[in-house]
């Protein structure tokens, strides 16, 4: 039977973390170093992350996104850090249950344009670009 929604954090740093660690590994360079592989498996690990996504019925993790709740002074925001795989918009109803069971006022992430494609064919608005200048070169 297949599974969509928050992947319960025993099975996304244990037997599942491979699966996840791959998928999670190929979108890494799009995140300019924010975190590494370590950082987003302890971070799930510890509770201040989960992984949401859809995994099938032979366990095969089809789609994953890790995530983290912000909060800002008027707002608390479901952030998608990374995101891999295939079907994604499968996952749009349960992103949406997990964002109301955190009490977040909406769902967002940074991305490439391509991506964002993506996600604005799922139902997302693009709500500002985000002009990235590296002060440490």
């Amino acid at each position: 039977m297949e599974f969509i929604g928050v992947i319960p954090k025993d099975l996304a740093v244990g037997c599942l973390w491979p699966q996840i660690g791959a998928l999670v590994a190929a979108a890494l360079p799009y995140g300019r170093g924010e975190y590494t592989l370590a950082d987003i498996h302890d971070g799930i690990a510890r509770g201040e992350m989960f992984a949401a996504g859809i995994v099938n019925e032979r366990s095969e993790v089809e789609f994953v996104v890790t995530c983290t709740v912000a909060n800002y002074p008027r707002k608390r925001v479901l952030y998608i850090q990374y995101g891999a795989g295939r079907g994604g918009s499968r996952a749009k109803e349960a992103l949406i249950a997990a964002a109301r069971t955190l009490g977040c006022d909406w769902i967002e992430t940074r991305c490439r344009n391509t991506v964002a494609r993506l996600y604005q064919r799922a139902g997302f608005d693009v709500g500002y670009s985000v002009a990235i200048l590296e002060s440490n070169q």
